[in-house]
C-alpha cells in the first residue's frame, strides 16, 4: 500500500466557528470520500478501470452486503472476479479501495468545529477492510467525536435507517444535525428526514468546505 502523509493539526482558524445555539445545529455529520479525503478518479470510473463495465455495475449492487457489515469486501470481489472470469485477480482489484488522500484543510474544519463545541460525526459507507485501512493507515481514529461506519451500524446510506441510527448516537433531533456529503441521493434522503444538508462537490477541497459550513451555520443563526 502507498504511504500516506497524515494531516496534522494546523494553526487556529482565522475565523472560528460560532458556538452552537439553542435549537440550532449542534451535530455535524461528515462523509469521507470526496469530502474529508480526496479520491481523484470518480468512483464509478475507477471501478470500471479496475475490472470493466460489467464488474463496476455488478459491484455497486452486490457490495451492499459488505457495506452493511454482513460480508467482507474481499469475499464479494472474489465471487465477482470468478463469476465474470476477470483476468485481474482479487487482490489487484482490491487495490482500488486504497486510493484516497486525507485533505488537511477539511480535517481542520472538523477540529475547529469540535473546538467550538459541535459534536462531529464520521458518517461514511465503508466495508470492514476499508474501515481498518482508514483507521490504521489514514489515521481517522479520534478525528471525530463519533465514528458511524456503515459496516458497524449494519446499514448504509442512503437508507433512512442509517440516518436514524446516527441521530440516535448523537441524541440530536433532525434539525439539529448538519449532514455533508457529495452524493445527491444521500443528501435527498437526509433532507427528507429533516436534517440540514450541504451537497459538497466531490474533491472540491477543505477551503470550500469551510465556506459551506460557515454559510450553513450563519443561515441557522439568522
Amino acid at each position: 500500500m502507498t504511504h500516506i502523509s497524515l494531516p496534522t493539526a494546523g494553526p487556529a482558524a482565522a475565523h472560528a466557528f460560532p458556538p452552537p445555539r439553542a435549537g440550532g445545529v449542534r451535530a455535524v455529520l461528515f462523509d469521507a470520500d470526496g469530502v474529508l479525503q480526496l479520491i481523484g478518479t470518480p468512483w464509478r470510473q475507477a471501478l470500471a478501470q479496475a475490472g470493466g463495465e460489467d464488474f463496476a455495475e455488478a459491484l455497486l449492487v452486490e457490495e451492499v452486503s459488505a457495506l452493511e457489515g454482513r460480508d467482507h469486501l474481499r469475499d464479494v470481489l472474489d465471487r465477482l472476479v470468478r463469476r465474470l472470469g476477470l483476468s485481474t485477480g482479487t487482490e489487484q482489484v482490491l487495490e482500488t479501495w486504497w486510493r484516497a488522500t486525507p485533505d488537511p484543510e477539511a480535517w481542520q474544519v472538523v477540529r475547529d468545529l469540535r473546538a467550538a463545541g459541535y459534536l462531529t460525526v464520521l458518517a461514511t459507507n465503508q466495508q470492514w477492510e476499508r474501515r481498518a485501512w482508514m483507521r490504521h493507515t489514514l489515521g481517522y481514529d479520534g478525528l471525530c467525536d463519533i465514528d458511524a461506519y456503515s459496516c458497524t451500524l449494519g446499514v448504509c446510506k442512503p437508507s433512512p435507517v442509517y440516518f436514524r441510527e446516527v441521530l440516535a448516537l448523537t441524541r440530536a433531533k433532525p434539525h439539529e444535525a448538519l449532514f455533508i456529503d457529495d452524493n445527491a441521493e444521500n443528501i435527498a434522503v437526509a433532507a427528507g428526514l429533516g436534517l440540514r444538508t450541504i451537497e459538497h462537490p466531490a474533491d472540491s477541497g477543505g477551503a470550500l468546505l469551510r465556506q459551506e459550513v460557515e454559510a450553513a451555520l450563519a443561515d441557522v443563526a439568522g
